[in-house]
């Protein structure tokens, strides 16, 4: 009876892990920034968008978008510029709004002068992934963000790691 509730125990941890899914739309840009959101590649798992920068008509230029998760998942950022050496410098933000859509509840800061890739954990909620401050010549530049699953293997280690532990245990009794 032990070894079947075991088993039940285990089958429960081992189900249902999959990748949230994620939506991007475009919040707003500087007066000669154009960006948009790509529909070929919005799959809910690996959401990319693409902008560019054509004549400003002040120092520095932004481009906002919202990132929306229906649940917890780890994801990977990545921004990209072409021309690389036509950009000099920007920060970056990453910041879960809060309830009344204007406000963070957190936000991440990276000031960055190159392509830049990072990875976070999310909850469920609408996130603001931003370029603000940003100097350059013209360019264009793209925004990639994808959904790390958690393996679906990863929760049938503890089991076979706590069934070693039993067996080891048994031995170092019967000896």
């Amino acid at each position: 009876m032990k070894k079947a509730m075991l088993f039940v125990v285990a089958l429960l941890f081992s189900v249902g892990v999959n990748a949230a899914t994620l939506s991007l739309e475009t919040v707003t840009s500087t007066p000669g920034v154009t960006q948009k959101v790509s529909t070929v590649f919005n799959n809910g798992s690996l959401v990319i968008a693409n902008g560019a920068v054509e004549e400003l008509k002040q120092d520095t230029w932004k481009s906002e978008f919202n990132l929306t998760s229906d649940d917890s998942t780890g994801i990977r950022v990545e921004w990209t510029f072409n021309p690389s050496n036509n950009f000099e410098s920007a920060t970056l933000r990453l910041a879960k709004l809060a309830a009344n859509g204007y406000d963070y509840e957190y936000e991440n800061l990276y000031n960055i002068t190159g392509s830049f890739v990072f990875s976070a954990f999310i909850t469920a909620g609408v996130y603001a992934i931003d370029i603000f401050g940003a100097n350059s010549g013209r360019l264009e530049y793209s925004l990639s963000v994808s959904a790390v699953p958690v393996p679906a293997a990863l929760f049938l280690f503890a089991p076979a790691l706590l069934g070693f532990l039993g067996l080891r245990r048994k031995t170092a009794v019967a000896a």
